[in-house]
């Protein structure tokens, strides 16, 4: 269908062969040799040519002119997505919107290439953006019916992330030297207070699809997350596995899934889970996505089964597309946690809010989250109820300038906090992450 989406673009002109990209500045004098170039490397193609038609275009990426050079990226990307090699065309598309953000024909053929490649949350956000620069009406249209139809084509696939993580509190510990209880202030032991450390973020996830029908879609998912320090005793491991199906509804997407948990901290087992979740995702206009989640969780603590506990949630959010390069979104949400012991049950509410933007070609990132929660009963070991005030706030930016392959430096600052009656809880933390992303 996004074939179709980019001929009715192209039909726009008289020429489609000669056309600058739209949306890139015209050259007000394209020199005959530049024009001579793409001519040769259009022949050249059509005799079969790749190789020599692919070697003209690589020559005019050096053109002065702005035109001429993303006309021959949008051609080397075309080259590209015919042969699967959907990295490179990805990385040549975002080149060209780096440098024009109007060029609307490279932004939908990125948004078909990232749903190649199993990217369906990008590839929609850059329909969004697309549609938040403006189309004309029958290239809308299209638009509209592709981003309702979009969905993974691959069967299975896989994406891992990498990154230095200098942290000023790797045990979420706190700072203060005593603990209060009722019989007593307790002096804290140097190893329970809080310890900084340089360590490694490896987070990794592998799928796979299994199509019943044209609405149906079985979907398996495994991932891993680990933070590694030298102090093994620090390591944090996290594995999730989940499998449920979607279904592409006339309202929107519902995704419907059964999963599994199990994290280590220290070499030591915390808890194994179980949960079940509900996903509803719909389109509200061209440039706006809303998403509804209902979960339930059981967790299973290895150290103290008075933690075991129920826990439901909802959450909320709401993404736009501000224009074509920038965006944001709002979440809110609630749990109730309800635990063998009612001093560990507690209900919480949260607020998030995420922002983005491309300048050049670096993307800025933010985002700030609240939460607060209330427990139920005191413990009775301690003279106060748990009530906790949680905010995180973090920056970051991908710098796609300085980017190898389909490949770019990526760097993240977080800063957190959590307020708490109880001092064992009640600690601050600074996270940097210098690691890598996908350019696109």
């Amino acid at each position: 269908m996004l074939i179709a989406l980019i001929f009715a673009m192209q039909a726009m002109t008289d020429d489609r062969s000669q056309e600058p990209l739209e949306g890139t500045a015209a050259a007000p004098s394209v020199s005959v040799s530049a024009d001579d170039m793409l001519r040769l490397s259009q022949a050249a193609l059509a005799r079969g040519d790749r190789l020599l038609a692919s070697r003209i275009l690589e020559a005019l990426l050096e053109d002065p002119q702005l035109g001429i050079r993303n006309e021959a990226r949008f051609r080397l990307a075309m080259l590209a997505s015919s042969t699967g090699d959907w990295g490179r065309a990805g990385g040549l598309l975002r080149r060209i919107l780096d440098e024009e953000p109007g060029a609307q024909r490279a932004r939908l053929e990125l948004a078909r290439v990232q749903s190649e490649m199993g990217q369906l949350d990008a590839a929609r956000k850059t329909l969004r953006e697309a549609q938040a620069g403006g189309l004309p009406p029958d290239v809308a249209r299209l638009v509209d019916r592709f981003s309702a139809a979009l969905r993974d084509r691959r069967p299975y696939g896989a994406s891992l992330n990498f990154a230095f993580a200098p942290d000023s509190n790797v045990n979420r510990a706190t700072r203060s030297d005593t603990l209060a209880t009722v019989i007593g202030d307790f002096d804290l032991a140097k190893e329970d207070k809080q310890r900084s450390g340089i360590g490694v973020s490896i987070g990794g996830e592998a799928f796979a699809r299994l199509r019943l029908d044209e609405a149906t879609t079985i979907v398996t998912r495994a991932g891993i997350a680990s933070n590694i320090y030298r102090r093994g005793r620090f390591n944090d491991h996290l594995l999730v596995g989940s499998i449920g199906p979607e279904f592409d509804l006339s309202s929107g997407r519902l995704l419907l899934s059964f999963g599994a948990q199990r994290r280590w901290f220290g070499g030591e087992q915390v808890y194994n889970a179980w949960d079940l979740q509900a996903r509803w995702q719909r389109p509200i206009g061209r440039r706006t996505q809303v998403q509804a989640t209902l979960g339930y969780a059981y967790y299973d603590y290895r150290a103290n089964e008075l933690q075991d506990a129920h826990l439901v949630s909802a959450t909320g959010s709401w993404e736009r597309a501000l224009s074509r390069r920038s965006g944001m979104s709002v979440t809110l949400g609630g749990t109730r946690q309800i635990a063998r012991d009612p001093a560990y049950s507690s209900v919480s509410g949260q607020v998030g809010l995420v922002g983005w933007l491309d300048l050049s070609r670096t993307t800025l990132f933010g985002a700030l989250h609240y939460q607060h929660s209330e427990n139920d009963r005191r413990l009775s070991i301690y003279p106060k109820r748990r009530s906790d005030d949680y905010l995180k706030a973090g920056i970051g930016a991908t710098f796609r300038g300085l980017s190898w392959h389909e490949w770019a430096p990526q760097f993240k600052l977080s800063w957190e906090s959590n307020r708490s009656p109880i001092e064992i809880y009640d600690y601050q933390r600074w996270r940097s992450e210098f690691g890598i992303a996908r350019a696109f």
